[in-house]
């Protein structure tokens, strides 16, 4: 599970580099597709894979933390190796949205989703179903994919409209439907047998508040340079 979690990780921040090579992320929103979702696209308190969490962290080697979400903000302050920090919270910035496309109608179920944000901070510390639904797609639409949760659960955007919480683990994020979904399930792979493809996979980049025991707070875009950011690290849970 370690090794599959480290690929995951390992995927996000390579895009992630790429996708700040030229420094900021956060340059003005625009549309890459016609019908597609405005980008970049921030994704506040978002943790992208399944059983991601923030809490105490341990850096494996030594991590530089910015004082702000930019590739060329100015040094916060150093960990060191071994050393432990907080993980406040996360923002994953999506600079392209992935596509999806389906060779048979299909009804895919979502969740509205509402932050639960730290009274004292504003920060979002968690999310919360308030209702569901679905929506219908047909060959020929293309369902616009962006941060993925974990479990075959996905942000997405179609026909105009933002869903935080999209169901779409038997029709995309499974190792029949998808080579490429972290878990490298290559002798399963059998799109011909799924409803679905993807087209295209979303280019991100996670960034994460840290905190050390001084106080000092920053941000780093190197999430794989840290233990425990999976809930079942034994090492990270007495």
């Amino acid at each position: 599970m370690q090794s599959q979690l480290n690929a995951i990780l390992r995927l996000v921040v390579t895009i992630g580099v790429l996708a700040g090579a030229s420094g900021a992320c956060g340059g003005p929103m625009k549309r890459a597709e016609p019908d597609g979702p405005p980008v970049p696209f921030e994704d506040e308190g978002a943790c992208p894979f399944e059983a991601c969490v923030y809490r105490v962290w341990i850096a494996r080697e030594p991590v530089v933390v910015r004082t702000e979400r930019r590739t060329d903000a100015p040094v916060a302050f150093g960990v060191a190796a071994q050393e432990k920090v907080e993980a406040v919270t996360g923002v994953v910035v999506t600079v392209r949205a992935g596509r999806a496309g389906f060779r048979v109608p299909v009804d895919l179920h979502y969740f509205d989703v509402n932050d639960i944000r730290d009274p004292q901070t504003g920060k979002v510390i968690g999310r919360r179903d308030e209702g569901d639904g679905s929506i219908h797609v047909e060959p020929g639409q293309t369902l616009y994919l962006l941060t993925y949760h974990g479990e075959g659960n996905t942000t997405a955007w179609f026909q105009g409209r933002l869903y935080q919480s999209m169901d779409a683990s038997m029709e995309l994020f499974n190792g029949i439907c998808d080579s490429e979904d972290g878990r490298r399930r290559q002798a399963a792979y059998g799109p011909a047998n799924c409803s679905g493809t993807i087209i295209e996979h979303p280019e991100s980049v996670w960034w994460v508040q840290i905190r050390n025991s001084s106080g000092q707070v920053g941000w780093t875009n190197e999430p794989d340079k840290f233990h425990c950011s999976y809930a079942f690290t034994p090492e990270c849970n007495p």
